[in-house]
C-alpha cells in the first residue's frame, strides 16, 4: 500500500465515488421520465400518451481543488500531478454522483390523470472541508515528500447508494381560461446499498521525514476521526444491495402555465411555465452499518502503512477506538428545484432551472447534492430537440454543454465545451439514454 492510504483514511477516497443529472435534456418537453424524477407533476398532459424509457444513465464529477485539460487526458500523455491546475483552500470540496434509470414507463389513466412506474439506481458522493494542501503532500511519493505540519480541520466524507422503484402520479388541479395547473407525487420503495462516512474533529498531521530511510518516516496526528461502512470490508465481503435495509421516499411536484390563447393552441403550447418541487424526502435504514470513533493522537510510520492490508486495520492496529455502535440512518439527498420556461416563439424555448439541497453536507452522513442553477437556450420540436446548457456548479463553477434528442435517443454533457476547450476544468457531466416515445396526437 503507497502513502495514499492516509489520504483515503482521513478524506475517505475509499468510497466509490458515483447527480444533478440530464442538464438541458430534462427541461426538453419531450423528456418524458427523465423530467418527472425531478417533478412528478410532468407526467401529466405531456406530449407523451406513454413514454417508455429501456435505459438511460447520467454520471457528474466536479471538485475545487484540481483543473485538468480533457484533451490532454484523453490524448493518453497527461501527467496528473504536475499539469493539473491545484487550488489548494483549507475547505475544497467535490462532490460525485451517478443516476442510472431501468426499464420504466409513464402513461395516461384520461386526459386528466397519470401515472409512471420507474426502476432506478442512484449513487451520490460528497466531500468538504478537505485540506487540498493536505491531500497534495499526502499524496506524493515519501521519495519526493518534504517534512510538514497541516491543519487538517474538520473534514466530512460521505457516500450513499441505492435502488429505487417508484410510483407517480399526476393530476390537472386547475384548467381555466389561460390558467393551468398540474401537481404530482411520487412514492419510491428503496433498497439499501452502499453507505459509508468520514467525519474529522480538529485533525492535525505532521510528517517527519526521515533521509536516511524513508520507510522510517514518520507521520503524528492529533484529533478523532469517525469512520463507518455498511459492509465488512475487513473480512472481504463484496459490497451488495441489501433488501433488509431499506426505506421509503416521496417526491412532490407543481406546475403552472400561462396558456395565451390556448383554445386556439395545438398540442397545449405555454407562452411560459413555472415548476417548483421537492425530491428526495426520506432515509434508508442501513442495519449492518458499524461507525467507529478513533483518537487520532499517536504516530505512525510509512512501513506501517504499507503493512496494512486495509483501512480498519489501519486504524485498529495504530489508533485508539474510543467508541462504537451499529445501526445507522441515511438521509436522502433531500433537494428544492425550481424551473421557468419561456416559449418565446414556436419551436424556441430560454429555460432557468435551480437546484438546491435542503441537506446541510457538513453533517455527519449528510448525503447532499451541490447546488447548482443553469441557463438552457432550447430549439425543440417532436422528433428533434438541440440545447446548450450554461450552468453554475457549486464547486467547480460555471461550465457549458450540449445536448440533443432525436426520436428514441438522446445524449448530452452538461460540461463538453467546457470540458473541450479549458485548461482548467473542474467539472465533468455525460449522460445518454433510449427510449420509446409514443405521442400524442397533436405536434
Amino acid at each position: 500500500m503507497k502513502k495514499t492510504l492516509l489520504l483515503l483514511c482521513f478524506f475517505g477516497s475509499f468510497f466509490y465515488a458515483r447527480s444533478q443529472s440530464y442538464f438541458g435534456f430534462r427541461d426538453d418537453n419531450y423528456a418524458g421520465i427523465q423530467s418527472a424524477i425531478f417533478n412528478p407533476s410532468a407526467i401529466v398532459a405531456s406530449k407523451y400518451s406513454a413514454d417508455v424509457t429501456l435505459f438511460s444513465a447520467s454520471g457528474t464529477g466536479q471538485n475545487d481543488l484540481y483543473g485538468v485539460n480533457f484533451s490532454s487526458i484523453f490524448d493518453g500523455n497527461y501527467d496528473f500531478d504536475s499539469e493539473a491546475n491545484k487550488n489548494f483552500k483549507s475547505n475544497n470540496r467535490g462532490n460525485f454522483n451517478i443516476d442510472v434509470l431501468g426499464p420504466s414507463v409513464m402513461f395516461n389513466i384520461t386526459p386528466e390523470h397519470s401515472m409512471a412506474i420507474f426502476t432506478r439506481v442512484r449513487s451520490v458522493t460528497n466531500l468538504v472541508d478537505v485540506n487540498g494542501q493536505l491531500v497534495d503532500e499526502v499524496n506524493k511519493d515519501t521519495d519526493f515528500s518534504n517534512s510538514f505540519l497541516i491543519q487538517g480541520g474538520n473534514p466530512n466524507g460521505v457516500t450513499n447508494s441505492w435502488a429505487e422503484i417508484g410510483a407517480s402520479y399526476a393530476t390537472i388541479l386547475l384548467d381555466r381560461d389561460d390558467n393551468f395547473i398540474r401537481g404530482g407525487i411520487t412514492v419510491k420503495y428503496l433498497m439499501a446499498g452502499v453507505n459509508g462516512y468520514l467525519n474529522g474533529n480538529d485533525i492535525s498531521v505532521a510528517f517527519n521525514r526521515n533521509n536516511a530511510n524513508p520507510e522510517l518516516s514518520e507521520y503524528y496526528s492529533t484529533g478523532t476521526l469517525r469512520t463507518a461502512a455498511s459492509y465488512d470490508y475487513d473480512n472481504g465481503e463484496d459490497p451488495k444491495f441489501d433488501a433488509g435495509s431499506a426505506g421509503v421516499g416521496v417526491d412532490l411536484g407543481f406546475t403552472y402555465e400561462y396558456q395565451t390563447n390556448c383554445h386556439t393552441c395545438i398540442g397545449n403550447r405555454y407562452k411560459f411555465k413555472i415548476a417548483a418541487s421537492i425530491t428526495d424526502i426520506g432515509k434508508l435504514n442501513y442495519k449492518n452499518v458499524v461507525e467507529n470513533t478513533y483518537n487520532l493522537n499517536g504516530r505512525v510510520t510509512q512501513d506501517d502503512i504499507e503493512s496494512a492490508d486495509n483501512i480498519f486495520e489501519f486504524f485498529n492496529s495504530n489508533y485508539t477506538k474510543v467508541s462504537s455502535r451499529k445501526g445507522i440512518k441515511a438521509n436522502l439527498p433531500t433537494a428544492l428545484h425550481t424551473n421557468f420556461d419561456w416559449n418565446i416563439n414556436q419551436k424556441f424555448y430560454l429555460n432557468l432551472s435551480t437546484d438546491f439541497s435542503l441537506v446541510d453536507a457538513k453533517k455527519v452522513n449528510g448525503t447532499a447534492i451541490a447546488n447548482s442553477v443553469s441557463f438552457t437556450p432550447r430549439y425543440e420540436t417532436r422528433q428533434f430537440s438541440f440545447y446548450v446548457p450554461v450552468t453554475y456548479m457549486q464547486y467547480s463553477g460555471t461550465q457549458i454543454g450540449a445536448g440533443f434528442r432525436a426520436g428514441p435517443l438522446f445524449v448530452g454533457s452538461g460540461t463538453l465545451f467546457t470540458n473541450l476547450f479549458s485548461n482548467n476544468s473542474k467539472g465533468c457531466n455525460i449522460y445518454a439514454g433510449l427510449k420509446i416515445p409514443i405521442y400524442q396526437n397533436y405536434n
